[in-house]
């Protein structure tokens, strides 16, 4: 399956890393150079990318995940810090028909105690 990391720190590259050995390949990978003011959130760069991992800062996540939303893209976001704008972002993740999985802590350790 082909997918984007959006957001390209230190989870961003682990997942990078990682993402062979589950047979993902990483098709776009966006920090906060390559896509300011979510620019590259594009129709043409996720044209054949049908999930992208969201890992940016707490003022960009909710703009991020609406604009893929708005182009069909489900999001599996562990960005953390904007759940006052969790509202909005439902809403157009349920607008746009797509998923949006999003965790404080992705650990299984965690989730497991959650």
């Amino acid at each position: 399956m082909n997918l984007a990391i959006v957001g390209y720190g230190k989870m961003g590259k682990m997942i990078d890393r990682l993402a062979p050995e589950f047979r993902f390949d990483v098709r776009l990978r966006l920090d906060h150079t390559s896509n300011e003011n979510a620019a590259a959130l594009t129709k043409q760069n996720f044209a054949d990318v049908p999930v992208a991992i969201e890992f940016s800062t707490p003022a960009d996540a909710p703009g991020n995940i609406e604009r893929l939303a708005a182009l069909g893209v489900n999001v599996v976001c562990g960005t953390t810090g904007w759940s006052p704008e969790y509202g909005r972002v439902r809403a157009a993740v349920e607008g746009n028909g797509t998923a949006l999985v999003t965790s404080s802590n992705f650990s299984v350790g965690v989730q497991i105690f959650l």
